[in-house]
């Protein structure tokens, strides 16, 4: 009745309604503006294109809606001249395998971890000089540094300033290409000083609630909770999801969803050792070699062994039942490693 009845999803992940006829297009506004979907700067630098990182990934290392988000604050509320310009792009992935992009665009943050002191804190790889050149050709961006993820707006800040000052009317890609890769790494060196990493650095962006319930459980208010154990937190999620999905007699959900608990718990592990955890069997082999071989971890068999349990058998309650209690088990000895860890 009002357009050609389908949508498109883009790669800027935004909808593209077909074949509206032009005196429909006020309707239209209207219409999606009823549903909050008719915020000004499509395909602009406060539209970033992000993967959906720790949210639902297993892989994810960052939250990269989270920083997105809070990108977009950044833009919209002290740069919002950019809401007008198309010739910038920032895109975000949460984590090396680079779904959202991140390494081709103008502007790019790649989910990681850094070490401070003894913990380890969500980061953000800071890529620049990439992007859509057209016709067919393209460009990587450039590794620059990692900051601390909460760093992030205060990065993007430094940039555009920077940006501003010098380009001389210069696009961003040119501005990028006369001031070099060394001095934009200069420029954002104060940013990644993990000697001055304080306690709010340590969360996550979306997490401050799960950050507040672990720390509501400890003895001092005081304490920082890492990465690691955020990302412990965040497996034991999934097991709980595992143990419901059991009680409702969902074999098969409950079984992935132990499954996926395993995974993300030895990732977190993992994090401390820098080694590649871009999919599941990277994972399991290098947890099997960093871990069970030398002895930190004490299982019966390997952990290859007892996560793969899944390809031989049937999701049938008596096996769901059983890899319950072995995933809880195993995730039990993973965090007590961990807190052993931490307080040696």
């Amino acid at each position: 009745k009002y357009a050609a009845g389908e949508v498109r999803f883009t790669l800027r992940q935004n909808i593209l309604i077909r074949d509206v006829r032009e005196d429909l297009v006020p309707f239209f506004y209207q219409e999606l503006k009823k549903i909050n979907l008719a915020q000004r700067g499509y395909n602009s630098l406060g539209d970033i294109t992000a993967c959906p990182g720790t949210d639902t990934c297993n892989l994810g290392i960052a939250s990269s809606t989270g920083i997105a988000k809070e990108l977009e604050k950044v833009i919209e509320q002290e740069y919002p001249q950019y809401l007008k310009n198309q010739d910038l792009a920032i895109k975000i992935s949460g984590c090396m395998n680079a779904c959202g992009q991140h390494n081709m665009a103008h502007i790019g943050f790649q989910g990681m971890s850094m070490k401070a002191g003894k913990t380890v804190i969500p980061a953000l790889q800071v890529l620049l000089g990439g992007g859509n050149l057209g016709d067919g050709n393209g460009r990587f961006a450039d590794k620059v540094t990692k900051v601390p993820s909460r760093r992030g707006p205060q990065a993007l800040r430094v940039l555009l300033d920077d940006f501003e000052k010098n380009a001389g009317g210069k696009d961003f890609l040119s501005y990028y290409d006369q001031q070099g890769q060394m001095y934009f790494y200069d420029l954002l060196k104060d940013l990644s000083d993990a000697s001055t990493v304080t306690e709010s650095d340590s969360v996550d962006w979306g997490h401050q609630e799960a950050y507040e319930v672990a720390v509501g459980v400890g003895e001092c208010a005081g304490v920082v909770i890492d990465l690691v154990a955020t990302l412990l937190l965040e497996a034991l999620e999934k097991l709980d999801l595992g143990q419901e999905a059991l009680e409702q007699g969902r074999w098969s959900d409950s079984i992935y969803h132990h499954y996926a608990g395993l995974i993300n718990a030895a990732k977190a592990l993992l994090l401390n050792e820098d080694v590649s955890t871009n999919s599941y069997a990277n994972i399991i082999s290098l947890f099997d070699e960093k871990f069970v071989e030398t002895g930190k971890i004490q299982l019966e068999g390997t952990f290859a062994d007892k996560v793969y349990q899944i390809n031989q058998h049937e999701p049938t309650e008596e096996f769901a039942k059983a890899y319950a209690k072995e995933a809880m088990e195993i995730y039990s000895l993973l965090k007590t490693y961990r807190e052993e860890e931490v307080e040696a």
